[in-house]
């Protein structure tokens, strides 16, 4: 069984980053951490908009298109959540300690420096497992 270390964020794809920063800090008194545009002619997972925002406790990331969505390694997503985050100290480990209760919708990939990979709750709702690379 896989435990994680702790709950990490929620992430949200949003027709407009800019509204739902406002929304987000005005509404729920978030405070803003980040706040990114993709570079002209940017591709795949960094041709996204994103911010990252601190609410109470938590991390909330809003994008304009998943990473993953973006660098083609999904179909297009919906408006709405696209995913919990739960971080661990193995992301291969924990897929292998899973893999025969779950199914994976994205194999371990590493953006920056993460690995990540996800999996659908029986709801489908998207976990993503994350852990920090040195």
């Amino acid at each position: 069984m896989v435990a994680p270390n702790g709950f990490y964020h929620v992430a949200l794809k949003v027709p407009n980053v800019d509204d739902a920063v406002a929304f987000y800090r005005d509404t729920l008194d978030g405070d803003l951490i980040e706040h990114e545009h993709p570079d002209e002619g940017a591709s795949g997972a960094t041709a996204v908009e994103h911010a990252a925002l601190m609410v109470g406790d938590k991390h909330l990331y809003v994008f304009d298109r998943a990473p993953y969505e973006a660098a083609g390694l999904v179909d297009e997503l919906p408006y709405g959540p696209l995913h919990f985050g739960y971080t661990v100290d193995d992301v291969d480990a924990a897929v292998a300690d899973l893999e025969d209760d779950v199914s994976f919708v994205m194999e371990p990939t590493v953006f920056g420096d993460l690995k990540v990979a996800f999996f659908e709750d029986p709801a489908g709702t998207r976990i993503e497992l994350l852990e920090y690379l040195d």
